[in-house]
């Protein structure tokens, strides 16, 4: 069965949500579909009401600029669906004795690596957004880190009693790990150029398993 994406999500929670109106939620949708497709700036309010079925100037009285459009889209995804969705690990993954350090950063990173290619084009629409917004990366972090401490703190467990992993906070080790890993996802959906997967998925995992082997001393 193939995983529900981002776009996915966002549809159910629009649909739950009883403060939108059908109107605003047909043209949210329109939104997060034409901004993936086409980016942010080559997409007009006339692509939008044409995409939501509704009068342009529905899309003006609803919303006053297309930046007012894009944090309502952005708003939801931020708040519930990626971090969610970015803890999501697959169960496959964790019930398992990792027998190194490195092993259990492979795991980690190929997991949410997935989720990251499968979803890239909504995730370029909020790291369009936050990418020079300190606070709102500072809120996606603060949502993200407590659900992966749920996900895999038994798997820290495991690889701080075998001693191969430093033994700091749970919340430390995560909030350290997402740093880097987020940093390296927010490239990769960006689009910059000479981007190589393999080879830096090597080096992605070569720095996590060298950040957090105790020392020898």
């Amino acid at each position: 069965m193939t995983e529900k994406g981002i776009r996915d999500y966002f549809e159910q929670t629009m649909a739950a949500d009883a403060t939108i109106t059908p109107k605003q939620r047909a043209i949210l949708q329109a939104s997060l579909d034409l901004f993936a497709e086409q980016g942010f700036d080559h997409t007009s309010t006339s692509d939008i009401a044409t995409r939501a079925g509704v009068a342009e100037g529905t899309v003006y009285r609803r919303y006053k600029t297309k930046n007012a459009i894009r944090e309502a889209v952005v708003a939801p995804i931020i708040d519930n669906i990626v971090p969610s969705m970015a803890a999501d690990f697959s169960e496959a993954e964790l019930h398992q004795s990792f027998a190194t350090l490195e092993d259990f950063f492979q795991a980690i990173f190929s997991d949410r690596l997935a989720f990251v290619t499968d979803n890239a084009k909504e995730l370029k629409v909020v790291f369009e957004m936050i990418f020079f917004n300190a606070d709102s990366r500072s809120a996606l972090m603060k949502r993200v880190g407590p659900l992966v401490v749920n996900q895999i703190g038994t798997v820290f467990t495991d690889l701080k009693q075998r001693q191969l992993i430093v033994d700091w906070p749970n919340d430390l080790i995560i909030q350290t790990m997402l740093s880097m890993l987020v940093g390296y996802f927010a490239r990769l959906v960006m689009g910059f150029p000479d981007t190589d997967i393999t080879r830096e998925t090597d080096f992605i995992v070569m720095a996590l398993t060298k950040t957090f082997t105790p020392s020898a001393d």
